[in-house]
């Protein structure tokens, strides 16, 4: 926005006065102008010009509470000036006060439609409020009466992008560039306007000249490193994205470094790039799970824990000595690594070589256990550090629901652990540290009798974080079984059978979401999302009612809540586990806007409730009949209102259809032994080539690898199944999700789809590129009918 001129002529103020203060303009000398205006307004109240002067100043100050006297006083004394109108509208603006500077841009306009800056001021007011189609009118106006304007041009520009026009936008772009070379703003929106057209070679020499320019400008920065990775250059995109942290660090270059970072060389311990890692784990800079895939490798490379790992590996299945497990060094050099400790804390250790590991190191906590005595000692920083990573390799057992392989050895030295911890909490004898982790290692403290005295003594912090998750979250979701509402019947036999699964493994058990940021309207995410998409008719207000149908353990309903402005969420499943564990963590975030039901999906029709964002995402594929459930929900959205579904690839999955036979041929059942069992023997089978994808993160917990091998209902399907129904229903496609390496190859395939939302061509893709949507189908369809 734009800030009027002083008036040209003024009573009672000498005219070097008024040069005067027209050089310290110039010189952006705000504060000297403060003193001297004021001091006008003391020596010529009844003139505007002193009011006029300071309520400019302050304005470009940022003081725009303080601006708005002044403004007031002079508009008594020049009622006609559009200038004084239009400045106090921006002064309104920056509070907030949306419908008075809309007044006062209007009153200005009355006064002179020719202003410049008041069809400027209006039209910012109107691309903030998103009225777009108002804001371009207005911008168009403006160049009309002042055709050399770059900065309504790159307003235009942006309007134009926003409104799905990127074609329109470039040639604004690139018309305020022609007037202001060295725009870096407009050289990076330019960039993305350009990406969106498929235009990569472009777009990145607009991100270089911008970074030139401007080294600290966070979106030319984006833009270049997602054109990089685009392009199949990862490690150059990492490069560029670390040296905008070292400058600017904010969410999206913190997201990116994660995605940079998949398949890249292991940093050395120290460096700063292991040091990022660890305050992406602890903070986190994305899901932590996705952080701790990123980092398996890395730890695997570790010089100390690799010599674990090597010994670990030759003696498997054995067991061995924490000397011969650690080496001469012991576990101190191991235990002593933040990044390993944070690792285990962020969620299920999705590595095969560190599982088996970790399950030696947890058969030696509970040899040390056995051997320990309660007493009273001095607790050396070594033993600290031993402590801490005893307790996070506790946290992992309950993470991945004790998954690790056991030994029959192990149970009765457990049973035996588990009888002394409960006859010390009888008798209030002596506990040592060691007896809490290592019966918390291999199951839950709850089945301990008398555990709750266990919250009533004094610990190490680790291990009163291992209590706490052990025994004090799980007593927070049991009181919450009572406040969680019931909105349908649950009647259907396979969604018993489902509440049943999850009832009993509620998944996922996720740690911490992904960071929040700025909230946007569905429209603004979607644009974000698909720069080529049709968005007519897709809500844009400033309120949003979001339905999640199947909600699980609440990771996706929680991101969900906290992505869109004005989001009103209702979040149902099947299971009231699970919706414990789901409102317990929105509990921790601080997210008050998500409404948690048991429910199913099939009944929800009977609720008397429509939606203008719809989600079912992994759901629909695990009812009896998934084209069913979906036009179950279809009555539940408004017209022109949006559904994001995800559904399973049978392409994708072929792997995975493999292991599923095999289980149903052995006749298998879901019992947490026969997951434990079953997942050692698959690790020590020979490997075939479609099975090598499907080692997931869901494979490293029970409850994981129990929904993705041992789920009792599944369906997969194609994307020309979906593609019919959709065409039968009313709904049309408005993007599939996919990296943008995924798009780049797509487009350059299919450039006649700008959009890529031509399933048939995603059809013949994916028959290509069999593992483009391993994790599923993820897409956004709007109803049309």
């Amino acid at each position: 926005m734009r800030t009027e001129g002083t008036p040209a002529a003024a009573q009672g103020v000498e005219q070097a006065e008024k040069q005067a203060v027209a050089a310290l303009f110039q010189e952006g000398r705000l504060g000297e102008i403060v003193e001297r205006a004021t001091k006008l307004t003391v020596l010529h109240p009844g003139d505007a010009y002193g009011w006029t002067v300071l309520s400019a100043a302050m304005l470009r100050q940022g003081r725009n509470e303080q601006a708005i006297s002044p403004l007031r006083r002079a508009l008594t004394i020049s009622p006609r000036q559009a200038g004084l109108y239009s400045n106090l509208g921006l002064a309104l603006f920056g509070l907030g006060r949306t419908e008075e500077a809309m007044d006062c841009f209007e009153q200005a306009l009355a006064i002179d439609p020719d202003s410049v800056a008041a069809r400027n001021n209006r039209g910012s007011a109107l691309e903030a409020c998103g009225r777009l189609e108002e804001a371009r009118l207005e911008y168009e106006a403006s160049l009309d009466l002042k055709p050399d304007q770059p900065r309504t041009l790159y307003n235009l520009a942006n309007t134009l992008y926003a409104l799905g026009r990127p074609a329109e936008a470039v040639p604004r772009y690139q018309a305020a560039l022609t007037l202001c070379p060295d725009y870096a703003y407009a050289l990076a929106n330019c960039g993305v306007a350009l990406t969106a057209l498929g235009r990569a070679a472009e777009a990145e020499d607009c991100a270089r000249r911008a970074l030139r320019l401007e080294p600290g400008l966070v979106e030319a920065r984006i833009l270049l490193a997602n054109t990089l990775l685009a392009r199949g250059y990862p490690a150059e995109a990492l490069t560029v994205v670390e040296a905008g942290l070292d400058l600017t660090p904010g969410p999206e270059l913190r997201r990116l470094f994660v995605a940079c970072l998949r398949g890249q060389p292991a940093p050395a311990a120290g460096t700063p790039r292991r040091e990022r890692l660890l305050a992406a784990l602890t903070d986190p800079w994305t899901r932590s799970v996705e952080v701790a895939g990123v980092v398996s490798p890395m730890l695997e490379a570790d010089p100390a824990i690799a010599g674990c790992l090597e010994r670990a590996l030759n003696t498997w299945p054995g067991r061995l000595t924490p000397q011969d497990l650690y080496g001469p060094a012991g576990p101190g050099a191991v235990a002593g690594d933040a990044l390993l400790r944070a690792w285990l804390d962020a969620g299920p250790a999705s590595s095969p070589a560190l599982e088996r590991f970790l399950t030696l190191a947890r058969s030696c906590l509970l040899a040390q256990a056995a051997a320990d005595e309660p007493h009273v000692r001095d607790v050396t920083p070594a033993d600290e550090r031993v402590t801490a990573f005893h307790a996070a390799l506790a946290r992992q057992c309950r993470v991945n629901e004790y998954v690790f392989h056991v030994t029959a050895e192990e149970e009765v030295a457990v049973a035996v652990l588990r009888d002394c911890l409960a006859d010390a909490l009888a008798g209030c004898g002596l506990i040592a540290p060691s007896w809490v982790l290592a019966a918390a290692a291999y199951g839950p403290l709850r089945a301990v009798p008398g555990h709750a005295g266990l919250l009533e003594r004094p610990w190490p912090e680790a291990v009163g974080r291992v209590l706490t998750q052990q025994l004090v979250e799980p007593a927070a979701e049991q009181e919450l079984r009572g406040r969680i509402p019931a909105l349908t019947p649950i009647e259907d036999g396979v969604s018993r059978l489902v509440r049943r699964q999850y009832e009993e493994n509620p998944y996922p058990r996720w740690v911490l979401p992904a960071p929040a940021e700025a909230p946007m309207t569905l429209a603004a995410n979607l644009r974000e999302r698909f720069p080529r998409a049709d968005l007519a008719g897709v809500p844009d207000g400033p309120t949003l009612d979001v339905l999640v149908a199947g909600c699980g353990t609440g990771q996706h309903s929680l991101e969900t809540a906290r992505a869109y402005l004005g989001a009103r969420v209702l979040a149902v499943d099947l299971s009231l586990t699970s919706l414990c564990y789901a409102r317990r963590k929105a509990l921790e975030q601080g997210v008050g806007n998500i409404e948690y039901a048991q429910a199913d999906l099939l009944r929800l029709s009977g609720l008397g409730r429509d939606f203008d964002l719809v989600e079912s995402s992994g759901v629909l594929h695990h009812l009896a009949d998934p084209a069913g459930g979906w036009r179950a929900l279809l009555p539940l959205v408004r017209p022109g209102g949006v559904m994001r579904i995800g559904l399973y690839s049978r392409l994708a999955r072929r792997g995975i259809a493999k292991v599923r036979r095999m289980i149903a041929d052995r006749g298998l059942d879901a019992t947490p032994e026969t997951i434990r069992a079953f997942r050692q023997e698959l690790l020590d089978m020979p490997w075939e080539p479609s099975w090598g994808r499907f080692l997931l993160g869901d494979f490293f917990s029970a409850s994981g690898c129990r929904d993705l091998l041992f789920h009792v209902q599944e369906h997969c399907l194609d994307l020309l199944e979906i593609k019919t129904f959709c065409l039968e229903n009313g709904l049309r496609i408005i993007g599939l999700e996919a990296e943008p390496e995924v798009i780049a190859a797509y487009h350059a395939r299919f450039p006649d789809d700008p959009a890529a939302v031509n399933l048939s061509n995603w059809h013949a893709f994916e028959a290509d590129n069999p593992d483009t949507f391993l994790n599923m189908y993820q897409f956004w369809v709007q109803r049309t009918a």
